[in-house]
């Protein structure tokens, strides 16, 4: 097809969105998957480790259990200071390099925390490592969203961020062993020397997102060799112009487009779904291991016991994410949420019988775990290329907010003395009101990008993309 009105062919134009819709699986579409599953499994180990070593801490120190929710609070409000500042810095300058900084980050504070000598130093460390945690883990989701074909998209970014529940499955028995072997210091030594040199991997092999490369107006050659390793059956030879289906604004501040517009009441409501779900899901990681330990069991079977509700995050996310991209929508996460409240509910009830404790955490995780993950997986959706990872950055950065009220409302509940049992009830609670602020979200429309939302674009423009047809003029305008 050519346009003759200047009197000159129409340049070669390759629709990135509808290449890498159209791409299978290649090796840097699957590397570029694992190596944010490293940045999330490392995220997840370096998240519960103090959970871990804090009933260790509390004996040497002689501090009450209740003293370690300031501590809790502060590397999740250090987390939601990431998640926004990172985020900012990823849609600015790029995905990648926001990556490598966080994920340093995390290794400079996770290997300085043994030189704690008490509570303040140990506040201030555990707030400074959440500040990497919660920009690498935001920006990764972001990564592999923007690489990841339509109809593998949930599934590949649950693929990836089930690792950061595995890093809280290994980091279990790692734990226990350094623990009981060579001392709490040595929990946060292995924390900050495995993402050192994981830093040394992500800066041979992670690539820069294609599609923030176009959304920034790179250098085409640039956008082409990534795009062709990508989707090895794209001819881009020819290619003069790379473009997104997207409109990217240049008139209008990040943050008031996040929440403003089209995005502001599924901004507020997902941001509030996230705050919820991240309240409830610290809650139970953060203190069960110290509930079960003051109930009578021993350090070992408690941590065995938080990991069971990590391993069943994992289950629950894959296997819900298939479903979300089998039938297209979202709503299996409305659903999954429900049943979360059911079995957090049930956890009070439970501690009596060790099968029914392991079985019904297990269950737990599997729902509302697996559902925060394809939470994310649907907020990467919502937003365009140009503000992804800030928007992304928001969203979890409100978590973040209820990771911390999680963290305080264990301290809280100690100090009034409520039963287990009155505790996982009012947590089952808030997951049910988790479920309808999702339902009311995604009955806004204002999700664009979604599955079930998705604007449906000619098929022309699919067949341009991958075979290299010389387009009209008018698709790169």
């Amino acid at each position: 097809m050519n346009n003759t009105t200047s009197g000159s062919p129409a340049p070669y134009v390759i629709d990135v969105d509808e290449a890498i819709d159209a791409s299978r699986s290649s090796p840097l579409l699957l590397a570029i998957v694992a190596l944010c599953a490293l940045v999330a499994l490392l995220d997840g180990f370096d998240t519960l480790a103090i959970t871990y070593a804090a009933p260790v801490i509390a004996r040497a120190w002689q501090l009450p259990r209740e003293a370690f929710g300031p501590i809790f609070a502060a590397h999740y409000a250090g987390a939601a200071a990431g998640a926004a500042l990172f985020g900012l810095m990823a849609d600015r300058v790029g995905r990648r390099p926001a990556i490598l900084w966080a994920t340093a980050t995390i290794a400079v504070f996770a290997l300085l925390t043994p030189l704690a000598g008490g509570f303040s130093s140990l506040f201030v460390l555990r707030a400074l490592t959440g500040v990497g945690l919660g920009g690498a883990l935001s920006n990764v989701i972001a990564m592999v969203s923007e690489f990841a074909p339509r109809r593998w998209r949930a599934t590949m970014v649950s693929v990836m961020y089930a690792a950061f529940p595995l890093g809280g499955v290994l980091g279990g028995p790692l734990s226990t062993y350094l623990l009981a072997s060579h001392g709490w210091e040595a929990v946060f030594i292995a924390g900050g020397i495995a993402p050192m040199l994981l830093l040394v991997l992500l800066c041979a092999a992670l690539p820069e997102s294609v599609r923030f490369l176009v959304a920034r107006g790179a250098d085409p050659k640039a956008i082409a060799r990534t795009l062709q390793r990508l989707n090895p059956e794209l001819n881009v030879a020819h290619a003069e112009r790379f473009v997104l289906a997207e409109h990217v604004a240049k008139d209008a501040g990040t943050l008031r487009r996040i929440f403003g517009g089209e995005h502001l009441r599924t901004s507020v409501l997902l941001g509030a779904a996230s705050f919820l779900n991240q309240l409830v899901i610290v809650y139970i990681i953060t203190w069960l291991p110290t509930l079960l330990v003051a109930g009578g069991f021993g350090l070992g079977d408690a941590i065995l016991v938080s990991s069971t509700f990590s391993l069943g995050g994992i289950v629950g996310s894959l296997v819900l994410a298939r479903v979300v991209d089998r039938v297209q929508s979202w709503w299996p996460l409305t659903a999954a949420f429900l049943l979360a409240a059911a079995a957090i509910a049930t956890v009070g009830l439970a501690p009596a019988n060790r099968l029914m404790l392991f079985t019904v955490v297990g269950l737990a995780g599997g729902f509302i775990v697996g559902a925060q993950v394809n939470l994310s997986a649907y907020c990467a959706t919502v937003y365009p290329t140009d503000v992804r990872s800030t928007g992304l950055g928001v969203i979890i950065g409100l978590g973040r907010g209820g990771a911390i009220c999680g963290a305080l409302m264990g301290t809280a509940f100690v100090a009034a003395g409520l039963s287990l049992q009155l505790q996982y009830v009012l947590s089952g609670f808030a997951s049910l009101g988790i479920a309808l602020l999702l339902h009311t979200a995604r009955r806004t429309g204002a999700a664009p990008a979604s599955p079930e939302l998705g604007t449906k674009r000619s098929d022309v423009v699919a067949t341009l993309a991958v075979q290299g047809t010389p387009a009209s003029r008018s698709l790169g305008e």
